[in-house]
C-alpha cells in the first residue's frame, strides 16, 4: 500500500513539473548580425511557449540563405539560421571623356569617385554612394571646355574663324598685313582654363617704324660689313676679331623688332693649345685557334723528271771514263820511258 502511494505522489509531481515547463515563457530573442525582428514582435519583451517570430535583414543588407523564423520551446528559442550580407550595387557604368573609380568597393555604403579628362568639365556630382537599392545618383557628364574668340588683332588677323566658341585643343594662327611684322607667338591654343594660351596676343609692328642705333665698334675686333645707316628691321652688321682673339658668338648681329641688336658677340683672347705627342701602340689581337677542320690541299709540285736526269748522266759518265783511260795510257807511256832506257835495243836483238 505504501509503494502504491509513493508511485502516485511521484506521478503527480511529474505532472506538476511538466505543466510548469509547458507554461514557461521566452525572453526577447537576440537577432543575428545585421538583422532585426519583424512587425510587432519588436515591441514585445516576453513570448509564451510555442511562439514563432521572424527576422528581417537590416537596411542595406539582403538575405543570403537560412530560415527567417525561430520558435520558443519551453523557454528556449531555436537557433537563428538567417544570414544577411551587404547589398552590392555593382558597376555604375562608364563616363565618356572621363573615368569612374571604386576605391572602397561597390557594396552598401561604399562611395565611387568620378573624374573628367583634361580639357573637360564635370556636370553633376563627383562622389556617389551605394544605397540600399542601388547608387544614390546618376553618373555625371564630362563636357568639353570652350574658349571665347580672341580679341581682334590690329593690322592683322587670325584663322580659322568660328561663329560662337572654340573648344579645348583648337589652334588659331595669327598673321599681319603687308608691311607689318608679327611680334609674339604665331599660334595660340584653347586651353583647359577656357582661355587661349598664350593669353597675351601678339602685335603687328610696322616695319618702317623699327630702327636700331649704330652698334658701334667691337672691342678687340672690327666691323667688316654694315657700315651705312639707317639700320632697319632685319638689317645686319658683321664683325671679326683682331689677331690673337677668337669670336665668342655669332659674327653677324641683326636688328630686331624691339630696336635692339642681337646677338652681341665678344672677342676673347685665344690661348695656345699645348701640343702633345701621343704614341699609339697598335695591339695585336691574340690568335684564336679556329674550330674548323683544315683539309690538306693536294700537292701541286710536279714529280722529278728522272728520265731527263738519266739523259744527261750517261754521256757525262762515259766522257769521264774515256778521259780517265787516255790519262792512264799517257801515264804508262811516260813511266816506261824512264824505267827502260835499253828497251829499243833489246827489241832489235830479239827481232834478229
Amino acid at each position: 500500500m505504501i509503494a502504491v502511494c509513493r508511485t502516485t505522489v511521484l506521478v503527480l509531481l511529474g505532472l506538476v513539473v511538466f505543466a510548469q515547463s509547458q507554461n514557461e515563457n521566452c525572453s526577447k530573442p537576440v537577432p543575428g548580425p545585421n538583422m532585426n525582428l519583424k512587425d510587432s514582435f519588436i515591441l514585445l519583451e516576453t513570448f509564451p511557449h510555442g511562439s514563432k517570430v521572424s527576422f528581417a535583414c537590416a537596411v542595406g543588407y539582403v538575405t543570403a540563405g537560412g530560415s527567417p523564423s525561430i520558435t520558443c520551446t519551453s523557454g528556449t528559442w531555436s537557433p537563428v539560421m538567417l544570414k544577411c550580407e551587404r547589398f552590392n550595387c555593382g558597376s555604375a557604368g562608364e563616363i565618356l571623356n572621363g573615368e569612374v573609380d571604386y576605391p572602397e568597393g561597390t557594396q552598401f555604403g561604399d562611395v565611387l569617385v568620378a573624374s573628367c579628362n583634361t580639357g573637360y568639365n564635370m556636370i553633376g556630382r563627383s562622389r556617389i554612394t551605394c544605397g540600399a537599392r542601388g547608387w544614390t545618383d546618376r553618373l555625371p557628364e564630362c563636357q568639353v571646355q570652350a574658349c571665347d574668340p580672341p580679341p581682334a588683332l590690329a593690322n592683322g588677323d587670325y584663322t580659322p574663324k568660328v561663329d560662337e566658341v572654340y573648344f579645348y585643343g583648337n589652334v588659331i594662327r595669327y598673321s599681319c598685313n603687308k608691311g607689318f611684322v608679327l611680334d609674339g607667338s604665331v599660334t595660340a591654343v584653347c586651353s583647359e582654363s577656357g582661355q587661349f594660351d598664350p593669353r597675351d596676343p601678339p602685335k603687328c609692328t610696322f616695319v618702317g617704324d623699327v630702327q636700331c642705333k649704330d652698334p658701334g665698334s667691337l672691342q678687340n675686333g672690327e666691323r667688316t660689313a654694315g657700315f651705312q645707316p639707317p639700320h632697319g628691321y632685319l638689317s645686319t652688321v658683321q664683325f671679326q676679331c683682331n689677331s690673337g682673339y677668337i669670336l665668342n658668338g655669332s659674327g653677324i648681329i641683326t636688328c630686331g623688332l624691339d630696336g635692339n641688336w642681337s646677338p652681341r658677340p665678344q672677342c676673347i683672347k685665344s690661348t695656345p693649345t699645348p701640343t702633345t705627342t701621343t704614341t699609339t701602340t697598335k695591339a695585336t689581337p691574340p690568335i684564336v685557334p679556329s674550330k674548323e677542320t683544315t683539309v690538306p690541299s693536294p700537292d701541286t709540285t710536279p714529280p722529278p723528271d728522272h728520265a731527263n736526269h738519266l739523259k744527261w748522266a750517261i754521256p757525262t759518265v762515259l766522257g769521264i771514263i774515256i778521259v780517265a783511260v787516255i790519262c792512264l795510257v799517257v801515264y804508262k807511256k811516260k813511266r816506261g820511258k824512264r824505267h827502260s832506257p835499253v828497251g829499243p835495243s833489246l827489241l832489235a836483238v830479239r827481232m834478229t
